[in-house]
């Protein structure tokens, strides 16, 4: 049977006179036994570990060959006998539906991805492939807190603010060195405010030269310098830069009553601070986000905030409610259920009114409901990146897996000055943080659970909820189906 006419007894999903291509914002990476798609962004991130089969087409999708073509090349390749041929382009057009699926990774136009381009080595240990893969050969992501200080103290923080000794930038290029050569280029800025360091900007630029891919969220004051050294390096700056390169900056601020802005951060004349620093870094050029906590203090603050900050060229927002912190929590932050619903109906209003910003609002209105999710639930529930994709690095080169648990033992799983971030990341101390033993959750619903070893394997619990929650990492989080005890209040 002909091509031609297998795709007219059974229609593809695509139009096959089309030429796609893997999409600009996304990378690919060669990890030896497998090929890891992901989009090249810290906001947002995905990624997703190709089949063998999908891995071994993902090359033809450079933007030159139409899907016929490519579907062509794939039987050159493969060589299906003739008897299954029909049975093998059915089943590739099902592959090629399912990579259009994913949201933004392949596309009819624009730019291509840089992987592609680059004509970086693609092709993997087709005999040992591993699929699925539950955790990453090598990690995809690291976050980096340069310091732990802060040019504020706020009521809100979620960080532990642990005093820390800080590794200097000569340090920080050999961790950027084995970074890029690692292909791991989504290495964003976690901790304390970077801007707090008087190297600061040496170390953004250090970054940038090696095409890595950041947000930067700051408190403190940047001068017009400041802001003009960021644009000169291109932080900042969606227009005419690679998408995998935008490195988004974050100015926060809590209210457009200087009072209210002040009393949360615990520094006065705070709204000025932000005010001035949202027009230096527009006035070169760079539009930042602003970002929000809303607690019972400020819960009606957005309206306020969008027509102040907008009046100065502003224009995306981010509105988060007070989360229960481990260090510093106060329950008086807290919105109640009617502030809540007042704020849903303000987020409505803001909407039709300013229908050309990007704003995004937490909603929590169905507060009150259990915790726990439903068995199914649980089996979709997001895989916790610590240790599978992502690691985080503290000021003094510790390596630990979530950026909100304690900067001590034991959670801290190596050092990436005495062991580089691979030595870590394939020590046996990490492998244990993340697939800890059975006894260790002894009095717990997770030490006769018979699905323990697969949840442990395959998607991951959050240990920073059960400590939170629990006082200890080792017992089911308040979302388990499983999970009988009683979880304090989250927002």
């Amino acid at each position: 049977m002909k091509f031609e006419d297998i795709c007219e007894t059974h229609s593809p999903p695509c139009d096959l006179t089309q030429v796609p291509r893997v999409s600009d914002s996304w990378r690919i990476r060669n990890d030896g036994r497998n090929i890891v798609a992901y989009k090249c962004s810290v906001l947002g991130h995905k990624f997703k570990v190709l089949s063998p089969f999908e891995a071994a087409c993902i090359p033809l999708f450079d933007g030159t060959l139409a899907f016929a073509e490519i579907t062509e090349k794939c039987i050159e390749l493969f060589d299906p006998p003739e008897r299954v041929q029909e049975e093998f382009i059915i089943r590739l057009h099902k592959i090629f539906e399912g990579l259009l699926s994913i949201e933004g990774f392949i596309t009819l136009e624009g730019g291509i991805s840089p992987s592609l381009r680059k004509k970086t080595d693609l092709i993997p240990d087709f005999i040992d492939y591993r699929f699925p893969a539950p955790r990453l050969e090598r990690p995809l992501s690291v976050m980096i807190a340069f310091t732990n200080r802060c040019s504020c103290n706020c009521r809100y923080c979620y960080a532990q603010k642990k005093v820390c000794e800080e590794a200097d930038i000569a340090q920080w290029r050999e961790v950027f060195d084995e970074c890029a050569a690692n292909e791991i280029y989504l290495v964003d800025i976690a901790g304390g405010d970077i801007f707090t360091r008087e190297d600061c900007l040496d170390i953004l630029h250090e970054m940038v030269s090696r095409d890595f891919t950041f947000f930067v969220s700051t408190k403190s004051y940047l001068s017009d310098g400041d802001a003009e050294q960021l644009a000169e390096m291109g932080i900042g700056i969606k227009e005419k830069i690679a998408p995998t390169l935008y490195r988004k900056v974050q100015v926060s601020v809590d209210s457009a009553d200087d009072s209210i802005a002040s009393y949360l951060v615990r520094k006065p004349g705070y709204l000025d601070i932000a005010t001035q620093t949202t027009e230096n870094l527009i006035s070169a050029g760079i539009y930042p986000r602003i970002k929000s906590v809303l607690t019972s203090y400020n819960a009606t603050a957005p309206a306020d905030i969008v027509h102040h900050f907008t009046e100065l060229g502003v224009k995306e927002f981010d509105f988060v409610l007070y989360s229960r912190s481990y260090y510093c929590h106060d329950d008086s932050l807290f919105l109640s259920m009617e502030q809540k619903i007042e704020l849903h109906r303000m987020a409505e209003a803001l909407t039709k009114v300013f229908p050309s910003l990007h704003m995004t609002f937490q909603d929590e209105t169905t507060s009150g409901k259990p915790l726990n999710m439903t068995c199914e639930q649980w089996e979709e529930r997001a895989v916790c990146s610590g240790g599978r994709s992502n690691m985080i690095i503290q000021p003094n080169g510790d390596v630990t897996l979530c950026d909100q648990i304690p900067h001590e033992a034991p959670f801290i799983v190596g050092n990436v000055f005495s062991q580089s971030i691979i030595g870590v990341w394939k020590s046996r101390k990490l492998e244990e943080f993340l697939y800890p033993d059975r006894k260790k959750f002894s009095g717990s619903v997770c030490y006769d659970c018979p699905e323990f070893d697969r949840c442990m394997q395959f998607r991951g619990y959050c240990y920073r909820d059960s400590l939170f929650y629990y006082g200890s990492i080792y017992d089911a989080p308040p979302e388990c189906p499983w999970q009988e005890k009683k979880a304090p209040r989250k927002t």
